[in-house]
C-alpha cells in the first residue's frame, strides 16, 4: 500500500463533467461537521498539525511564495499585517473555512494556521508557534494568524 501522494500525483483529476470542482460547502462539511463528529476535542491540534505537514508537499522559500501558493490553492487570500523579528501576524481574507459564517465566537481555522506557522518554518528555518485570534465566527471580516518565531 502506498503511504504518501505527492501532490503531482494528487493534481492528476480524471473527472471531465466535474474537472476539480468541489464546493467549499462539501469541504466545511467535512471539516467542521465530520471531523469534530469523528475527532471531538483533538480535532483542533490534530488540523493544526495537518496544515504544518502539508505545506511539506510544496517547494517555498520566501514569505512571497508562501502568500501565492496560499492564494493559488485557494486557502484564502493572505496579507502580511505586521512583521517583527520575533513574529509574524497574517491576515487571511476570504478564508475557505469561515468566511461567510455566523457568529459562533469560536475559531475553526486550525488547518489554515498551521498551514501558514509551517511555511514559516520553512522560510525562516526555526520552530513557529501559530495562534488565530480573529475569524468570520468571532465577528471579523478576516482571519488573523499570529505567527511566532523561535
Amino acid at each position: 500500500m502506498k503511504e504518501n501522494f505527492s501532490f503531482e500525483e494528487l493534481s492528476y483529476i480524471v473527472r471531465p463533467t466535474l474537472k476539480n470542482i468541489l464546493p467549499l460547502e462539501m469541504y466545511r462539511l467535512l471539516r467542521i461537521s465530520g471531523m469534530r463528529e469523528i475527532f471531538g476535542e483533538s480535532t483542533k491540534p490534530v488540523l493544526y498539525r495537518l496544515g504544518k505537514t502539508l505545506i511539506s508537499y510544496f517547494d517555498i522559500n520566501t514569505e512571497e511564495d508562501l502568500i501565492n501558493l496560499i492564494e493559488k490553492l485557494g486557502i484564502g487570500i493572505p496579507k502580511v499585517h505586521q512583521k517583527l523579528e520575533e513574529k509574524v501576524i497574517i491576515h487571511l481574507y476570504e478564508c475557505m473555512t469561515c468566511a461567510g459564517l455566523p457568529y459562533t465566537g469560536e475559531l475553526f481555522c486550525d488547518l489554515e494556521c498551521g498551514f501558514i506557522a509551517g511555511g514559516y518554518e520553512k522560510i525562516a528555518k526555526c520552530k513557529t508557534k501559530g495562534t488565530q485570534t480573529k475569524s468570520w465566527t468571532t465577528g471579523s471580516g478576516y482571519c488573523e494568524f499570529i505567527i511566532e518565531l523561535f
